[in-house]
């Protein structure tokens, strides 16, 4: 917005307006180039740029929802929209738009707590935003943005702020710990689970195998004492182990008197097995 002009031809620069009266009364707009007067009835009234203007926010106290005092301020970028609401709608409009900033920062702080205003700053800044163009779009400025720069606390409340950042970081830290430690003792638990059970299955196919080797072997010896040759080899070995069953139970203090037939294996295991009973039975009451 520029000074009154006084003159017969005019030169309005790019990116600008010009506001022309007659005889004090708004008459029209002159659009960039050279424009013509006429003398003595019009006048330049008021001069405008188009172009977009940053203002800055002088910094201010505000206080949070929380109680706590900080210092803010911002920038704000305005527009001239429509050079005539600009010139008869208000004496100052982008002065007023910088007042109404300040104050609209100040009662948007009011309703967050300190921590909201570090977390919300772009919220913050869009919710002034919309505040400041529905108030100043009459005037025929236009918003583009708004933006808060710093917001600065006291010594005292930085202090606190470090204290609740370190608890809170110990904390996140214990917690990590403490499921790391959870994990570990699960992975443990299942490993010596899926251990046990291989132990197990190990166990079951080693008793498997042991079962059907003797099942092997019983059906081999069936097949080889079947014949008459096979019955011979199968009586001397009993009788083999039947004499060296005795020869293991004497000794200098006993006498063992044996009446069996050699011929008959099954008595001679019969008796084989009682003796090894009664052989078992004596070292038990002696020890």
């Amino acid at each position: 917005m520029g000074n009154t002009q006084k003159t017969f031809i005019v030169f309005v620069p790019q990116q600008s307006s010009y506001v022309v009266e007659f005889l004090g009364k708004y008459s029209k707009v002159l659009m960039p180039g050279f424009n013509f007067l006429i003398p003595f009835l019009e006048k330049v009234a008021y001069q405008h740029t188009l172009k977009e203007q940053s203002f800055q926010i002088s910094a201010q106290n505000a206080v949070t929802r929380d109680n706590v005092i900080i210092n803010v301020d911002g920038v704000l970028y305005l527009k001239v929209q429509d050079p005539v609401k600009c010139s008869y709608g208000a004496r100052d409009p982008l002065g007023y738009a910088n007042i109404l900033a300040q104050s609209t920062t100040r009662s948007e702080i009011g309703n967050l707590t300190l921590d909201q205003t570090f977390e919300e700053r772009g919220q913050i800044n869009q919710r002034i935003l919309e505040q400041i163009q529905s108030a100043i779009e009459v005037w025929g400025v236009n918003c583009l943005r708004y933006e808060i720069k710093d917001i600065k606390i006291s010594e005292s409340i930085k202090k606190v702020m470090n204290l609740e950042a370190e608890s809170e970081r110990k904390k996140r830290a214990e917690i990590l710990i403490s499921e790391g430690q959870k994990t570990s003792d699960i992975n443990m638990a299942e490993a010596d689970r899926r251990s046990k059970i291989l132990r197990a299955q190990g166990k079951s196919q080693e008793i498997l195998l042991k079962a059907e080797a003797i099942v092997q072997r019983i059906n081999q010896l069936n097949e080889a004492i079947s014949n008459e040759q096979g019955q011979k080899a199968a009586q001397f070995n009993l009788a083999q182990q039947y004499i060296d069953t005795i020869k293991s139970m004497g000794g200098q203090d006993k006498n063992i008197v044996i009446n069996y037939n050699i011929s008959n294996p099954e008595e001679v295991v019969k008796k084989s097995l009682e003796l090894l009973g009664k052989e078992d039975t004596e070292n038990s009451k002696s020890n």
